[in-house]
Parts: C-alpha cells; sequence; structure tokens
C-alpha cells in the first residue's frame, strides 16, 4: 500500500487568507443607507405694517432607512434670521398636537456658494437643519422650521398707488408633490387680498416664465378685524423648480396707523408731545442720562476710595486698591467704562463687548484686603493683666460711624437698596422693549456690588481687644449652661432611706450635698485685659474662668482669640489656656486631659501652661472644652468622697456578689 506524503500549504491557500485579513483590517464602517421624499408644505407668510414677515414651514418627510441625521433645504430667503423651537414629530402626533415625542432641530444657514449654475444664475440660500440625538429613523415626520425676512428691504413688496404686489418664492424640493398651500396673513385693510393673475418673475418684475393664471392657483380668504389671511393652493408642485407666489393687496394694509388725537389736548401739549418724539430731544435725554450716570458712579469710586483709606489709615493697614492706579483717573476711568459698556449693551445685539466694559468698571471700583503696616511677627511691648469685671468688658463696642458704602453697616445697606431699586425699575422698563437686554442691565449689579461689597470693616486688621467681644460672650454663655445641666439633677439615693428620725437626717444630708455640689460648679466670669506699658488703650482682651472650690495649685482658665491674616479679613482662631502650678494635685487631675494639649511654661515662675485648641473656631467646640477643665480642676464638696473622672483609664469598683459582701462594703 503506497504511504501518503504529507504536503505544506502552498501559495494557492496562503494568498487567499492574506487577502482576507487586509480586507477585515481596512474594512470601512457601514453606512446606513437613507433616502428621503417631501410629500408637502405648508407654509405661513405672517406680514406686518413695515414689511417684515414671519415664515412659518411644516415640511412632511417620508425617510426609508435611516437614521436621518441633516437635512439641506435650498432656496430659502437669504437675509433670514432663524427662530428657535424648531422640532419634527411623527406624523400621528403632529396631526393630534402632541409634542411627547419630538425632535429638537438645530438649523443654520449655510455659507453662499458662489459657484454660477449650469444655467449662468445664481444658486439660492442654502438651510441646513441637524436632528439631535439618533436623528428620524424610517416613517412619515413633519418638520417645522420658522424665521423672520424683510420683504420690503428686499423689494418684495412694491407699491402702486392704491394696490400694493407681494412677490415670494418658496424653497426648492427635489421631489413633486401634490397640493402646494401658502397662507399670506397681512394686516386689515378696507380692500380685500386677491391673487395677482398677471405673469410675475422671482423679484416680481413681469416676466414670461412661471406665470399665475387663474385657474392654476386656488384661494380661500378669511377676514377679521386686525388682520386678512389668503390661502393660496396649487394643485401640484414640478421637481425641482421653485414656487413663485404673488397677490395684490390694498397698499393702506402697509402704512402706520394714525395716532388717535387725544381729547382736550391743547397746543402745548401737541408741542411738547413733537419735541418728545423728535430725534434731537431724544439724543439729548441720552447724552444727559449717560452724564448722571457718570457723575454717580465716578463720585461713589472716589468716596469709597476716601472712605476705606481713612478706616485703614486708622486701623494700622496700608489700602490696596484692586487697580493700583491714582485715585481721580481710576474713578473717571471707572465712570467712563460703565457708561460706555451699558450705551453699548443696549445699542448691540451682542452683549459681549459692553459686559467686558462693565466687568472693566467693576475691577477699577474694588478694592483688596488691606495690608497692616507692621509685620505680624513684630514682638509688642511688655504689659501687665488687669482683670475688669465681666459687664464692663464683654459690652458691646461703639459702631463706627461715617461709614454710608459699606454693606455691613445700616447707612450702607439703606443706600445700597435704594440704588438697586433704582437699578430695578429701569430693568422693568427695559424688559417691556427687550428682556434680553433687561437681562444684561440686572447683572450689571455687580458694578455696584463691588463698591459696597470690598473694602469692608471686617476686612481691616483686627483689633484683639474689641474684636473678640462678642465671641467670648456667646463662650462664657455657654460655658455657664453647660455646668449648670448636670447640677440641676438631684442625685438620686443608692439605698432604701431609714424609718423615722433617720429618714429626716438623711434627707437632710443629701439637701446638704447638693447644695454643695452647686456651689461647686459655679464659676466667677471676669475679663482680662493686657495694657501696654506706657499706652493708655488694651491691645488684648481674653475671657478668665475661675471655680469658686478649685484643687490646690489652679491658678485661671483663659479664652483668648488670635487672629490670623486671611483673603477676605482676618480670621478668628480661639485657644482655651490652662493655669496650673507644676506637681499640684490640681495638676494631677487633669493629667488626662493634658494629653489632647500642649505644655509651655507660664508667665510667671513655677507655673505651667497647658494650651487646647478646638478642631472647628466656634463657640461651641471652644465652650465644650473650657467646661470640661472647669469640671476637672473642681474640688468636691467638704464630707465628699473624692470621684475619679470616668474614662478608659478610670477603673471601675468591684460588683459585690452576694448579699453579705454588699452589707460589708
Amino acid at each position: 500500500m503506497p504511504s501518503r506524503i504529507a504536503r505544506r500549504p502552498g501559495p494557492a491557500l496562503l494568498l487567499p487568507l492574506l487577502a482576507a485579513l487586509v480586507s477585515i483590517a481596512f474594512a470601512l464602517p457601514a453606512r446606513a443607507w437613507v433616502e428621503v421624499h417631501v410629500a408637502g408644505d405648508d407654509v405661513r407668510l405672517a406680514i406686518d405694517r413695515a414689511g417684515a414677515a414671519t415664515v412659518e414651514h411644516k415640511v412632511t418627510l417620508k425617510i426609508s432607512g435611516g437614521p436621518l441625521r441633516a437635512l439641506d433645504i435650498q432656496g430659502v430667503d437669504p437675509d433670514a434670521e432663524l427662530d428657535p423651537g424648531s422640532y419634527a414629530a411623527p406624523l400621528k402626533a403632529a396631526e393630534a398636537g402632541s409634542l411627547a415625542s419630538a425632535t429638537p432641530v438645530a438649523l443654520e444657514l449655510l455659507p453662499p456658494d458662489l459657484r454660477p449654475r449650469e444655467d449662468g444664475s445664481r444658486r439660492p440660500a442654502a438651510l441646513r437643519a441637524r436632528f439631535d440625538g439618533r436623528g428620524l429613523s424610517r416613517g412619515v415626520f413633519v418638520l417645522f422650521f420658522r424665521y423672520r425676512t424683510d420683504l420690503m428691504k428686499r423689494g418684495l413688496i412694491q407699491l402702486d398707488g392704491p394696490s400694493a404686489r407681494i412677490a415670494w418664492t418658496g424653497p426648492v424640493w427635489d421631489d413633486g408633490y401634490d397640493s402646494a398651500r401658502l397662507t399670506v396673513a397681512i394686516p386689515a385693510a378696507p380692500d380685500e387680498p386677491r391673487v395677482d393673475e398677471a405673469p410675475a418673475g422671482a423679484a416680481g418684475e413681469p416676466s414670461a416664465e412661471g406665470a399665475l393664471a387663474a385657474p392654476s392657483t386656488l384661494s380661500t380668504l378669511r377676514r377679521s378685524v386686525d388682520k386678512d389671511e389668503l390661502e393660496l393652493l396649487r394643485p401640484y408642485t414640478p421637481k425641482a423648480e421653485p414656487i413663485r407666489w404673488a397677490i395684490r393687496a390694498d397698499a393702506r394694509a402697509f402704512q402706520p396707523e394714525p395716532t388717535a388725537a387725544r381729547p382736550g389736548a391743547d397746543a402745548l401739549g401737541r408741542l411738547s408731545d413733537a419735541a418728545a418724539a423728535s430725534p434731537d430731544r431724544s439724543r439729548t435725554l441720552y447724552l444727559a442720562a449717560g452724564a448722571a450716570l457718570f457723575a454717580l458712579y465716578s463720585a461713589l469710586v472716589a468716596l469709597k476710595a476716601r472712605e476705606h483709606e481713612r478706616l485703614a489709615r486708622a486701623a494700622g493697614a496700608l489700602p490696596r486698591p484692586l487697580v493700583p492706579i491714582p485715585l481721580a483717573p481710576r474713578a473717571a476711568l471707572a465712570g467712563l467704562a460703565l457708561v460706555a459698556g451699558v450705551a453699548l449693551e443696549l445699542l448691540l445685539r451682542d452683549g459681549t463687548a459692553g459686559a467686558a466694559l462693565v466687568a472693566a468698571a467693576t475691577a477699577l471700583a474694588a478694592h483688596r484686603t488691606p495690608r497692616p503696616e507692621r509685620a505680624a511677627a513684630a514682638l509688642r511691648r511688655p504689659g501687665k493683666w488687669l482683670p475688669v469685671a465681666e459687664a464692663e468688658a464683654f459690652r458691646e463696642p461703639p459702631r463706627v460711624r461715617g461709614v454710608y458704602l459699606d454693606v455691613s453697616t445700616h447707612a450702607g445697606k439703606a443706600l445700597l437698596a435704594a440704588l438697586l431699586a433704582a437699578l430695578g425699575a429701569g430693568v422693568y422698563a427695559a424688559a417691556g422693549a427687550s428682556p434680553y437686554h433687561a437681562h444684561l442691565l440686572a447683572l450689571d449689579a455687580t458694578a455696584l456690588l463691588a463698591i459696597f461689597c470690598t473694602g469692608r470693616l471686617a476686612e481691616l486688621p483686627a483689633d484683639p481687644a474689641a474684636r473678640p467681644v462678642a465671641f467670648l460672650r456667646d463662650v462664657a454663655r455657654r460655658v455657664r449652661r453647660s455646668l449648670k445641666a448636670p447640677a440641676s439633677a438631684a442625685p438620686r439615693p443608692a439605698a432604701k432611706a431609714p424609718a423615722g428620725a433617720a429618714q429626716g437626717e438623711a434627707a437632710k444630708g443629701s439637701a446638704r450635698a447638693a447644695a454643695k455640689a452647686a456651689t461647686a460648679t459655679e464659676l466667677r466670669v471676669v475679663g482680662r485685659l493686657r495694657i501696654p506699658d506706657g499706652s493708655p488703650d488694651a491691645d488684648e482682651l481674653r475671657l478668665g474662668l475661675s471655680p469658686r472650690a478649685a484643687l490646690p495649685g489652679f491658678v485661671a482658665i483663659e479664652v483668648g482669640v488670635v487672629y490670623a491674616p486671611g483673603a477676605g479679613g482676618s480670621i478668628g482662631l480661639p485657644e482655651v489656656l490652662l493655669r496650673v502650678a507644676p506637681g499640684s494635685p490640681c495638676e494631677r487631675a487633669v493629667e488626662r486631659l493634658a494629653k489632647s494639649g500642649r505644655s509651655s511654661r507660664g508667665r510667671r515662675p513655677g507655673e505651667r501652661v497647658l494650651a487646647f485648641t478646638p478642631r472647628l473656631p466656634t463657640a461651641r467646640m471652644t465652650a465644650a472644652i473650657a467646661a470640661a477643665l472647669a469640671r476637672a480642676v473642681s474640688a468636691p464638696p467638704a464630707g465628699a468622697a473624692p470621684t475619679r473622672p470616668q474614662g478608659a483609664g478610670a477603673p471601675r469598683a468591684p460588683r459585690p456578689r452576694n448579699k453579705a459582701a454588699s452589707a460589708a462594703a
């Protein structure tokens, strides 16, 4: 039997395999097949007395395949101003008036194509409709879009004596469809509009092309008090050809309505109305308003700079305007930038340039946080600490007077509210004519906020003898309330009280123990002022706390506030200090609490200071630390057994196993 010889795959097998791999590697993504047919276009042309028109299209699209991402529409008006709110909805939903399944449409005018067509004519303007999301799938949809055009400026409305001729050309569709419809709405006039039976071209001039004969266009007229609607209907629309429409209307429909004379108006009133309507007087009023705004804002900027400089110098700091230039040109430039910005916002369609100038005026009026003249690390002069009564030390300091451009003062709040009310009146007046410009004017309030909300009193360097008054008063109130809570409840007896006289003696003893415990938790609160040598004014204020009955070795509990410079002013950082004698029972009592603070030497020889800082610089956390220290250093009442603090390291008494052991204990 002949043996079989194994053969290797030859070139005939390798070449097809290599071709398959190359085709897979360089394969392009498959593109969906889309076919679109236009089945109808209902157009509504609403024309006002000035000759400007709003064009609304309802285009019926039949889509095969899909999805359809975009659609180009040829032959729209070249001066079209697109309105938002375009959408595409399924035919059944559109007929039912439902927009639940509508797809938003983004419109954009394509750049003009300067290449001539085959017949030498210019290509029409084109509009592209982009469908958001996944596009339009297979089915029948209605595309709704709208834009504005000026027929009078383009010469499509020609006044010919008592009548006016209106000519308009619709888009060019690649498909022919039945029942082309156009509804023209014009202002009401004595003579009714009608179809123009004379031949007309695209521009309204007589031409042999596109003649509109009477049998080819059907019309339906609907008249009302304020407008006339003429509905035109064509039986068929040819492929790739524009539809030219033309009607005749009363020329009085495009004339402004006469203003009714006011009853009782005299010659003086008519003269004043004419003067108010004259352009020269309007220009004078605008210039006067601009000059008043310039003077007001420049004066506010200058007064704010003077006021802030006076307060900063008194607090030992250097004023720092955001734009470091001399005051006179800074105030003038701020007023000029604000007036120019508001004028550009009202005159231009785009408010970017005006907003940029208003932002420049805001920067010229703003101030940064003042910088202290002396360094923060400079050593202060030696002085003495003096105790002051609580009512005298923590009374409210007098308010700074003569500050009118600071929102933290009553006068500043009132003045800012008045200016914002005036601005609100202007915004309300502008909203009737243009909501867009009204919003721009409302945002211009930042120019006022730069004056009243920067360079405030809170941004000045803090006075350690006056700034912490409210904070320390709140801490003292919270410490008192915390220490009174446990002492208010009378202790319950652990065993049954004896009968007879023994029961009365036990009740008296428990009452005396409760009174002693309440007395032990009471605090003496004083203020501690530091007076530098050679100066009549204090440079620091602290809160002094002292239990009425303290352990031996206790010196004082002090609550102070250290102020650190920050971006928006000084930041208060509270600190609680416990002063004890080294090796005393008071130091041993707070040994467990000392692990949470830091230790240092005191003012006097033989004094130790334990400093505690709350996690957050709040009065509640600071008072909690001070109350815990006050409880720890309080001496137990006379005759009471000393109690150890409850904690992780505090031993517990063993629990007796039986009644005999309990009686022995």
